[in-house]
């Protein structure tokens, strides 16, 4: 009786020792944070501008994006010699597709705007989450293209739901699973992030991201920190 005392013992202290070194949703931000350049980069990061390619259909595209935070964002691509502009700010957004036979500039609709906005935020969804009004759950573990991840649920201000999926190893972002709505269709857009690199200044960014449905893959090949990006660039053309 004694030596089973002793078995339940052990196994009790065991298990408390798993328990109190398991993971918690906000140790895995933080280690995210520190991952991404660090909490005083991240809250001194003001601007971003990017240069790179995008995959689609077996067309690489060129793409410049710019990007201030929480204002504004324009994304620019060229497609067989025209130039294709979106617009996203915390309040409208507008394009202009030749791409699209656009010949003037049209003000976005708003399901799209919804979907383009959260990337006004450089700093990323889960940086001081807990200000933004969302809640975020450890949902387990899982293995993105055999890698362990930690599967971070994100519940929004207004209760929409999403998956963060963080590599175990490197605490950085590998895949993010969201559902949208386009044209009154339910989507699940699933990014795939990989091949970080750091800016000379130490901020850590996704050099590739696939994008399905559509098999979309940016590949980035320049980034540019808090440099001068000009409000006219986010302003309609009249």
């Amino acid at each position: 009786m004694t030596r089973i005392k002793s078995y339940a013992l052990l196994a009790a202290l065991l298990i408390t020792g798993i328990s109190t070194y398991a993971q918690t949703a906000d140790e895995i931000i933080a280690k995210n944070t520190a991952a991404m350049g660090g909490e005083a980069k991240l809250k001194d990061l003001k601007t971003q501008y990017v240069e790179g390619s995008m995959e689609v259909q077996g067309q690489s595209v060129p793409i410049k994006k710019w990007v201030k935070q929480n204002e504004g964002m324009r994304l620019e691509f060229n497609v067989m010699g025209s130039n294709n502009i979106q617009v996203v700010t915390r309040s409208a957004g507008w394009s202009l597709m030749p791409v699209m036979m656009q010949t003037a500039p049209q003000d976005m609709d708003s399901a799209t705007l919804k979907i383009m906005q959260p990337q006004l935020d450089l700093r990323g969804e889960l940086y001081d989450y807990k200000n933004k009004g969302k809640k975020i759950e450890l949902s387990g573990k899982e293995e993105v293209n055999g890698i362990p991840a930690y599967k971070l649920k994100v519940i929004g201000d207004g209760g929409s739901t999403g998956d963060v999926y963080i590599d175990a190893n490197t605490f950085l972002i590998v895949k993010t699973v969201n559902n949208i709505n386009i044209k009154g269709q339910s989507l699940e857009l699933v990014l795939l992030m990989s091949d970080y690199k750091k800016t000379p200044e130490g901020y850590a960014y996704a050099a590739t991201t696939t994008q399905t449905p559509g098999d979309v893959k940016i590949n980035v090949s320049k980034v540019d920190v808090n440099t001068p990006v000009a409000d006219t660039l986010f302003a309609k053309p009249q």
